[in-house]
């Protein structure tokens, strides 16, 4: 009696631990390549356990092969992996922001390694993508993704086969509307960065001995960053808004 209750929780541990600790390695703050592995582990193992309780009885027995078993395990990572990976995707509306902004100011060659991205890339565009995290847990969004992970065994339950062309379907739109929230994110910085340069090119046909281009670097990166204060809160509202309606979709209507 004991070891089938002992055995019991551990696989309903080890299901919960391969769906959740799947999204928190890839989830928005938790998840950064910058946070050590130990804590992310630390945090999925803990998240586990304490889920195990409330979803163990949700789950369905432990099977006799094997190799359904073994499917079990993979299909629970791979949901936990594609909700992870979705909210992550929104954060690219960040740094998309954040280059077209580094363009129009003249910042474009600032860059240094981004730990987010795992690569180079510039500086206003990693700056953009911390602020979006550091937003992400002061509102509490971090909370509601935390729902949506424990809403996704009403809505894809263990055992059932994973709709990839849903998930390959969603993952296409989301690269497109986030790239969209980004260029809107940027828009200010779009109109004054062509009415800038426009009135450069006039003064350089005006002037053609003069280095325009050279002397107004200095004032062209000072208003854009003056332009940057005033758009940061129109911005996080646009993410956080945007970011809170993804997460919606996974969430189970109470």
């Amino acid at each position: 009696m004991l070891q089938d209750f002992v055995a019991g929780n551990v696989y309903a541990f080890i299901l919960i631990f391969c769906r959740l600790g799947a999204a928190m390695m890839t989830l928005p703050g938790v998840g950064e390549s910058s946070v050590p592995a130990r804590v992310r582990l630390s945090i999925a193992v803990l998240t586990a356990a304490l889920s195990t309780p409330i979803l163990g009885p949700t789950l369905p027995p432990m099977p006799a092969q094997p190799f359904h078993l073994a499917f079990l395990v993979v299909t629970e990572i791979g949901f936990g992996l594609a909700l992870g990976l979705i909210s992550r995707m929104i954060m690219s509306a960040m740094h998309v922001a954040g280059t077209i902004i580094a363009m129009q100011a003249g910042l474009s060659a600032a860059m240094f390694f981004d730990p987010n991205q795992g690569s180079q890339s510039v500086l206003i565009s990693s700056a953009m993508v911390f602020l979006g995290i550091a937003l992400v847990f002061a509102t509490d969004l971090h909370l509601l993704a935390l729902q949506a992970a424990y809403d996704s065994y009403v809505l894809f339950p263990p055992m059932k086969v994973p709709a990839f062309g849903d998930f390959a379907n969603v993952a296409t739109d989301l690269v497109g509307s986030s790239f969209a929230v980004g260029v809107k994110m940027s828009a200010p910085f779009i109109v004054y960065g062509i009415i800038f340069n426009v009135a450069l090119g006039l003064l350089n046909r005006l002037m053609p001995t003069l280095q325009i281009f050279f002397i107004m670097q200095a004032p062209q990166i000072a208003t854009s960053l003056f332009v940057l204060g005033f758009s940061l809160a129109a911005i996080g509202v646009m993410f956080t808004t945007r970011y809170e309606e993804l997460i919606a979709q996974f969430l189970v209507r109470r």
